[in-house]
């Protein structure tokens, strides 16, 4: 399969998964906040962003098997410095909370800083190895 190729079908499944992801997420908010549906119903309907979530953790691990090699370092670079940026922020804020008065980070945070970090990563290594 041609990287072009590749990276249609990702983007194929990527975009949905993200848009299911984000509704499902403010839905979840709206919801909570204007209807207050029983507390088994939230957690059922959860599991669509949480569902939504993990395929796109599968769709970028079949990317990642599509592409060359070079690309794959790429890619695998990018998301290591998005696991970095995430898991730093975590624990940084894990401290400041544990011996401040700062207030409670929401987890769900971590989610969008990881792929924002990750997207300017990749687009940061794939301009230094001359790709656009």
């Amino acid at each position: 399969m041609s990287e072009k190729q590749a990276t249609l079908r990702y983007f194929a499944g990527f975009v949905p998964a993200m848009a299911i992801f984000l509704g499902g997420s403010l839905g979840l908010a709206w919801l909570d906040k204007n209807v207050g549906l029983p507390d088994l119903v939230m957690i059922a309907l959860a599991i669509v962003p949480i569902v939504a979530l993990l395929s796109m953790f599968w769709l970028h691990w079949r990317f990642l098997q599509e592409i060359d090699e070079y690309l794959r370092q790429i890619q695998i670079n990018a998301l290591l410095c998005g696991a970095a940026v995430a898991l730093a922020i975590a624990t940084g804020w894990g401290y400041l909370e544990k011996y401040s008065d700062l207030a409670a980070l929401p987890v769900f945070w971590l989610n969008p800083v990881f792929w924002v970090a990750y997207g300017i990563a990749a687009a940061v290594f794939t301009r230094w190895a001359g790709r656009r």
